[in-house]
């Protein structure tokens, strides 16, 4: 086996640890509770609320890339970044993707039940929004001028969402912080997938 192949299939590994972990501990649980035809929502809650896993998880992404990048020749390393930026933004389109169908899942498919839960399970929001601001600043590769475009207003928009929970949570309003914290969440999603505009010359110019 070659070294690049070893490479690939330890990086692999590594980005597939936060679904992983996050399966293994929530299975876990289930059985604890008692194996349900509906993933309990206290289950879903924990495992979504829980630093550890988000550490975890966050740092085996963070020490694949780093793996990637220092296996990579030095002057093909720019370019390895943009295939980077693809393979992280894929993980956080993943992990968002998979945390809001178990939020109604474990809801019974009560969808404004899903969405509070989707909420307040505060790691299953930060982790891939670290992760698409991580992917786009890669893609720009830390260009000032990328800080106000409207893809990056999107990730601080999002980057709000569990502050706003926080806050508000604290002072007993539990509807004006799951209200706030949807409203940066939909803000930040529309800014995000806002189409860039390209600058295009006309031909023979």
């Amino acid at each position: 086996m070659s070294e690049r192949a070893s490479v690939g299939d330890i990086t692999a590994l590594l980005y597939l640890v936060p679904f992983a972990a996050a399966a293994v501990y929530a299975i876990v649980l289930w059985a604890e509770y008692g194996l349900s035809a509906t993933l309990p929502s206290t289950v879903y809650l924990t495992v979504t609320r829980d630093p550890y896993l988000f550490i975890v998880g966050s740092l085996a992404v963070l020490l694949g890339i780093i793996i990637e990048i220092r296996s990579t020749d030095p002057d093909r390393r720019g370019a390895k970044l943009l295939s980077l930026s693809d393979t992280v933004q894929s993980i956080a389109v993943a992990s968002l993707v998979l945390v809001a169908i178990c939020a109604v899942y474990a809801n019974g498919g009560d969808i404004g039940g899903a969405v509070d839960d989707f909420i307040v399970g505060r790691y299953g929001v930060v982790f891939p929004t670290i992760f698409f601001l991580m992917s786009y600043l890669m893609r720009v590769q830390f260009q000032w001028s990328a800080m106000t475009s409207m893809k990056f207003l999107g990730l601080v928009s999002m980057a709000l969402v569990p502050g706003s929970l926080y806050a508000l949570g604290k002072l007993g309003n539990t509807f004006a912080a799951v209200s706030f914290a949807l409203l940066f969440l939909v803000i930040g999603l529309f800014l995000f997938l806002w189409p860039e505009r390209k600058n295009s010359k006309p031909a023979g110019a």
